[in-house]
């Protein structure tokens, strides 16, 4: 249980005037980073609203310290007293969760506004809604309070739906949020701003007049963005690993280790074993760019049908996977279920796992593809509910065999084909053209504006998407 001396610990801005952001220890290592990175998911009236948010993303995506950056902000505008910061990690029960805040309830009575609570990785305490929903309905004081929820993993609050519904406050925008890694767009702001595109727009404005234009002027970069690439696609978007690239050119094993370390434990706690997720990883790697059959994957792990289902859904729900359907134009252009699907990692740093573990290493052009993957995915406002099966993207495959690795549906619909480390061909364009009329061929470095499918350069086409 947590005592008053260590909910003080943990809140220093309580009885500190003197306290300052530079002496947080996330805080300082953002600040001492060699980039600058800032996402928003939440706003001043997020805040003020009375409402229990989660926040979700991969492990070490920087959700502590966004939530300290949104503390530290209500420290400067006078709220000290109304800010309580709560490491989950420190609370093993939910009744110790309760206790923990009803004390924080107690301090202070004389303090002016609402309350703001930020519960850190509720992942590691079971039942967490449980207290959460007791206290709004009994406490009058936490029924007002906004309650920022972080967490890993997605499994607790599918579970927990049923007992927030209807106590979590009314607000007019989302109230689960998702924080990803830096995006493509995001890296090259911190390697050379200059080189980014000034507009982003949308993928199927890339098609009209304007859009053309638009990667014409972007691919006088391509050479530049080219490169960034080639780095992006080792260290991806979580923080340690792009410290890593911008400061040794690499991203060093120790920083792997611990990606493992993060995966592994979310899998322990779900009782999986981390053998078959070494296995499954390695699997993805293999097959980033392919179709995975459940049937194949179960063979190739030594478990059952079911339970490589489940070992997917685990990597899934902690946003380490994301699973792409084939495209079932036949109902309702909804997924095809009992087709084979493809699996992509949630992030480009993961794949460098295996190798790290001994195990396969991918292709860069396997690497790209994830890239765009991901890019893809982040287009879609709703991507938490749709992260590990993403409700408007898809693969696309006609009854002859022919695919596409892509097939974004709103708020238009957008073929998309990697051909980053491949020849094209005249077949290639020739499917895309004869099954949608247009779509985004992407390239290398290769420029094709003239024709209905557009040729765009991988670089180009990821930085004007962010």
């Amino acid at each position: 249980m947590l005592t008053r001396d260590q909910v003080n610990a943990l809140n220093p801005w309580w009885t500190d005037p003197a306290w300052r952001p530079a002496d947080d220890l996330h805080l300082a290592a953002a600040e001492a980073a060699p980039f600058r990175w800032d996402p928003r998911p939440f706003d001043h009236d997020d805040l003020a609203s009375g409402a229990v948010f989660t926040l979700r993303g991969l492990r070490q995506s920087g959700k502590t310290t966004l939530a300290k950056r949104l503390i530290a902000e209500r420290v400067t505008a006078g709220h000290a007293r109304r800010t309580c910061f709560l490491t989950l990690q420190t609370i093993e029960t939910a009744d110790e969760l309760r206790e923990a805040i009803e004390l924080v309830l107690r301090l202070w009575p004389d303090a002016v506004g609402d309350w703001l609570f930020v519960l850190d990785e509720l992942t590691f305490v079971r039942d967490w809604a449980r207290p959460i929903v007791y206290l709004r309905e009994h406490d009058r004081t936490f029924r007002s309070a906004t309650v920022l929820l972080t967490g890993s993993s997605a499994y607790d609050l599918a579970a927990s739906a049923d007992l927030l519904h209807g106590r979590r406050g009314r607000w007019h925008r989302p109230l689960d949020r998702l924080h990803m890694p830096m995006s493509f767009r995001d890296y090259v702001a911190a390697r050379n701003p200059a080189a980014l595109p000034e507009t982003r727009p949308a993928l199927a404005d890339l098609l009209s007049p304007d859009g053309r234009a638009l990667v014409e002027t972007a691919s006088l970069r391509t050479a530049e963005l080219d490169q960034y690439l080639t780095e992006y696609v080792r260290c991806g978007g979580l923080p340690a690993p792009v410290t890593d690239m911008l400061l040794d050119g690499r991203v060093v094993d120790g920083t792997v280790t611990e990606l493992w370390r993060g995966l592994s434990a979310d899998a322990r706690r779900l009782s999986r074993s981390d053998l078959t997720l070494r296995k499954l990883l390695a699997r993805t790697v293999v097959g980033l760019s392919s179709m995975t059959d459940t049937g194949t994957l179960a063979h190739e792990l030594d478990v059952s049908r079911p339970t490589a289902g489940a070992y997917v859904d685990v990597l899934a729900a902690s946003f380490a996977l994301i699973a792409l359907y084939q495209r079932d134009a036949k109902r309702q252009d909804g997924p095809a279920l009992r087709r084979p699907r493809k699996l992509y990692l949630g992030d480009p740093a993961l794949a460098a796992i295996p190798g790290m573990l001994g195990g396969p290493a991918p292709s860069e052009g396997a690497l790209v593809e994830n890239a765009l993957a991901i890019a893809l995915l982040r287009a879609d406002r709703a991507a938490l509910e749709g992260f590990a099966h993403p409700h408007h993207l898809y693969y696309w495959r006609s009854a002859d065999g022919r695919e596409i690795d892509f097939l974004v549906t709103e708020p238009a619909l957008v073929a998309v084909e990697s051909k980053y480390a491949a020849h094209r061909t005249g077949k290639d364009y020739e499917s895309m053209t004869k099954a949608f009329g247009q779509g985004i061929m992407v390239s290398r470095r290769d420029v094709e504006l003239d024709r209905e499918v557009l040729t765009v350069p991988a670089g180009v086409l990821l930085a004007l998407l962010g």
